[in-house]
């Protein structure tokens, strides 16, 4: 603890930034001698999906393309830090036949998760995303189709959308403003939050529209309750709804006098049968392997990497000696065959892509991309890595040719 806490005073200090400047150079031209901006290696081939400006997509494990092979994207003019407060982000449409269109705006925005611009599932035609409603001062969702002509919309933003297409699940984006910036939006004030027991994670019926809040931070504290709870703020994040959509998954954590804690959850679509998979320490990204298994980086009984947790049998166990141990954002191809997830930025300052063959356990670096000094904390880019529906393409957010993009590597 005093050893992290001497690191941070020394990253903040006015000594930290030119001598990590320094390591970095050392790094990147004199060790490993990384000239190029990116290396694309068994050649795959990369396109950027538009030149212009300054675009991405948002989140991994959600796809930019549906199945006729149109994608989705945003686009905006700056890299200001909370760039939704300067601007809102266009909301882009670039079809199978290459032509592109803005189709909508929003005004609810971050650089990691986007306005959680997603295809409705089974649906080639329409769009959700979260927006700002101005007569109502909230943050709400709506579905558009290809034109952009709103078909729905609904009174609290998404988060988590079921592949069955029938719900979608929430939280208090707000309440991330506060605690997480990363995530939140900050549109609307966030210094009055509502208690424990009146916020959490909500429901959403993509049919009739009627939302309920099915279950509370107070319910999560009282499910099993230790002392590190005393005093803390608490907040859900990361929900991932199963593919089945029986059952979700989410991270609660609390942050506190005695420091930061994290559990993996995961409970029924009704919010039953609450199961605690790991905590309370480290648990950082994951997803889901199928409706029964979880593929999760985190810190297992002192060993950290990524843990497959079974539901049916109740254990977990490391899911492979050859994937990194340091922390990514995983997605599981559609066929079920491979695995992709992604580093941060090593010390010459480059993100790497890998791709993990399940069946033969073979592990392959598809690519490594220089990120500047520059994109850290909330501006960071991280490359969220994410599948096309067929699996034959990646989609990643990278900033090797000088700003943020929108990627696709074609693997051969």
């Amino acid at each position: 603890m005093i050893l992290d806490k001497a690191k941070l005073l020394f990253k903040n200090s006015y000594l930290g930034t030119p001598l990590i400047k320094i390591r970095y150079l050392l790094y990147r031209y004199v060790k490993n001698r990384q000239i190029s901006s990116h290396f694309v290696f068994d050649k795959n081939v990369l396109n950027s999906v538009d030149k212009d400006r300054i675009n991405f997509f948002g989140y991994y494990n959600i796809s930019p393309e549906n199945e006729e092979g149109d994608i989705l994207y945003l686009k905006v003019t700056n890299e200001d830090v909370r760039g939704s407060l300067v601007e809102p982000s266009q909301i882009m449409l670039k079809d199978k036949e290459g032509k592109i269109t803005k189709i909508a705006k929003t005004k609810v925005w971050n650089w990691q998760q986007g306005c959680m611009l997603q295809w409705l599932p089974k649906d080639n035609k329409h769009i959700i995303f979260n927006d700002l409603d101005n007569s109502s001062d909230n943050y709400i969702s709506k579905v558009i189709d290809k034109s952009g002509r709103i078909i729905k919309m609904y009174t609290i933003p998404i988060y988590s959308v079921s592949k069955t297409g029938k719900y979608a699940l929430s939280l208090n984006f707000s309440r991330l403003a506060a605690m997480r910036p990363d995530y939140g939006y900050f549109n609307l004030p966030f210094n009055n939050l509502p208690p424990d027991n009146e916020d959490g994670i909500w429901y959403v019926d993509l049919k009739t529209g009627t939302t309920s809040l099915l279950l509370t931070l107070e319910q999560l504290k009282a499910f099993s309750y230790v002392k590190t709870m005393y005093d803390a703020k608490h907040k859900v994040n990361h929900i991932d709804i199963a593919p089945d959509g029986s059952k979700f998954m989410f991270l609660h954590r609390w942050i506190g006098p005695k420091g930061r804690f994290t559990r993996l959850v995961v409970c029924n679509k009704n919010g039953s049968n609450l199961k605690i998979l790991n905590g309370d320490t480290m648990v950082s990204h994951c997803c889901w392997l199928n409706s029964s298994e979880i593929l999760a980086f985190c810190n297992y009984k002192g060993d950290v990497g990524y843990y497959k947790f079974d539901l049916n049998t109740e254990t977990a166990m490391l899911y492979s000696k050859l994937l990194p141990r340091v922390d990514g954002h995983p997605s599981i191809s559609p066929d079920g065959k491979y695995i992709i997830t992604d580093t941060y930025p090593n010390l010459s300052r480059f993100s790497s892509l890998y791709l993990f063959n399940i069946e033969k356990e073979e592990i392959k670096k598809v690519g490594d991309f220089y990120q500047s000094l520059r994109y850290n904390k909330e501006i960071r880019c991280d490359l969220h890595p994410k599948w096309d529906t067929s699996g034959n393409k990646i989609y990643f957010e990278s900033t090797h040719q000088g700003n943020r993009k929108l990627y696709e590597l074609i693997l051969r």
